[in-house]
C-alpha cells in the first residue's frame, strides 16, 4: 500500500507534467499519457521510490488523475484495463519525464 507521501509525489509529478504540456501548447491525450505513465512508474521503480508491488496501485492513481482531467469519461472497467497495460510496460523514456525535473 502506498504512503500518503508517495501518493502526493505521484499527483504532484503528474501536475508538473500536465503544466509542462500546457506551456508547450499541447494537450494530454492517450498516447502522451501512456508514455508518461509508463516512464514515470518505471523511473520510480528504478529509483527505489516504489516497489514492484506498489506499481499496480500507482498505475491506478495515474489513470484516475488522467480520467479526472478528461471529465471522468472513462469507465471503471476501462480504467482498470488501462492501468493494467501501464503497469505491464517496462518502457522508461527520460525525455518524456524530463519536464517534471525542470519545474
Amino acid at each position: 500500500m502506498l504512503t500518503n507521501t508517495q501518493i502526493e509525489m505521484i499527483q504532484k509529478d503528474f501536475e508538473k507534467y500536465y503544466k509542462s504540456l500546457k506551456t508547450k501548447g499541447k494537450s494530454l491525450d492517450f498516447e502522451l499519457f501512456g508514455e508518461y505513465a509508463t516512464s514515470i512508474l518505471n523511473f520510480y521503480l528504478g529509483s527505489s521510490v516504489l516497489t514492484i508491488s506498489d506499481k499496480p496501485e500507482a498505475a491506478k492513481i495515474l489513470v484516475n488523475l488522467f480520467n479526472a482531467g478528461l471529465g471522468n469519461v472513462i469507465s471503471k472497467e476501462d480504467q482498470n484495463e488501462i492501468a493494467l497495460v501501464i503497469q505491464q510496460d517496462n518502457t522508461l523514456d527520460y525525455s518524456v519525464i524530463q519536464p517534471i525535473f525542470e519545474l
